[in-house]
């Protein structure tokens, strides 16, 4: 059949009622999610870096983070586990890809004489159900099936899910045209595939107009990177990010000026959180005094968990734990032997200690 065709190590998924078969969860449930007469995510914000704001819109300050409910979760990763995962993806890319990671995208730049970094801005919220639907059509699954696919792996907007017209569970009657389009949530487990096998033709396009212009090209999920090891100007570089730009909206996409960086020869050449300057990627010494900062004060007698929490303002102790977890899982991508005294002053702490 058309799914073995294009893959031999592709499960065989025939109905919806079948998928929750093969994932042990209750057709009903899929049922609504796929009718979106449920909203099966758990929602919150996280705070977002800060960047300099040069122009007159102010960037947003938090990232929209939508975490599936265990049902929900449970059918996802098993789609991302045995669909997504085993079909390959394009040679630029780099983020939520087997045998590939940061380090590997990083390392393509090290030693570069030009760098241009540039970012896709609400990268997720950009790629809609049917660029989701067209993947598992694609990867050979039935039209009803793919559709159904897409709508558990999509989620409707927020502002719509408060539309009376379009209020959960109530749009039936609505021609499906009028229907407003849901997009890959942040926090599921299929987005990040989705988002890269949505972006292959982007990928395939960017690659060939950096090759003309003699500017190699990687991507990690929304962070684009060109680097050039010969000659250029700012002129010539100026010239791929405007091709790059019009790129981006041909694909539906908008690239954050914001974060648009030309580093030219000399520059300090940072990619990824990583410096890329020589040798191998390395930590910046600003990563790492943020990080043994943390864990100071954690393992410190007179300040502890509770009161590093508040003068850092994390709104909980179990955010504050997981973001610094976080910044050492990132430095053991980077630098193992760093990352492995990190974890064993992270292991001191006691997480249940408040100083007197």
């Amino acid at each position: 059949m058309a799914i073995k065709r294009r893959h031999a190590d592709l499960p065989v998924v025939l109905t919806l009622n079948h998928l929750a078969h093969l994932c042990d969860v209750s057709p009903d449930f899929l049922q609504e999610v796929a009718h979106r007469k449920v909203d099966a995510y758990r929602v919150f914000r996280v705070k977002k870096r800060g960047v300099a704001n040069k122009v007159p819109i102010p960037p947003r300050r938090y990232r929209t983070i939508c975490v599936p409910e265990p049902r929900l979760m449970r059918v996802q990763r098993w789609i991302a586990q045995n669909i997504l995962n085993v079909m390959p993806s394009h040679s630029a890319s780099f983020a939520f890809i087997k045998d590939r990671d940061l380090v590997d995208a990083a390392e393509r730049h090290v030693g570069a004489k030009w760098l241009i970094k540039m970012d896709v801005r609400h990268f997720f919220e950009s790629i809609k159900e049917d660029a989701a639907y067209h993947i598992f059509r694609r990867f050979g699954y039935g039209a009803l099936v793919s559709f159904q696919m897409a709508r558990i792996c999509s989620r409707l907007p927020q502002h719509k899910q408060s539309d009376p017209r379009y209020r959960l569970g109530r749009g039936e009657n609505i021609p499906y045209r009028w229907h407003p389009m849901g997009h890959l949530p942040q926090g599921a487990p299929t987005s990040p595939m989705l988002a890269n096998f949505a972006s292959e033709a982007l990928d395939t396009h960017l690659t060939e107009l950096a090759r003309q212009q003699k500017w190699t090209y990687t991507r990690y999920a929304d962070d684009l990177a060109f680097y050039r090891t010969s000659k250029s100007s700012r002129s010539e570089a100026m010239h791929v990010v405007k091709s790059v730009e019009i790129a981006l909206e041909m694909a539906g996409l908008v690239a954050h000026r914001q974060k648009t960086a030309i580093v030219p020869p000399g520059g300090r050449k940072v990619l990824l959180g990583v410096i890329v300057d020589t040798g191998r990627p390395r930590l910046s010494k600003a990563f790492r005094n943020n990080v043994e900062t943390h864990l100071y004060a954690l393992n410190h007698s007179l300040i502890g968990p509770e009161r590093h929490r508040v003068r850092r303002k994390f709104s909980s102790i179990i955010g504050m734990r997981r973001h610094i977890f976080g910044l050492i899982a990132f430095a053991h991508q980077v630098d193992r032997n760093y990352a492995a005294g990190l974890f064993a002053q992270f292991n001191r702490v006691d997480w249940g200690t408040r100083p007197t």
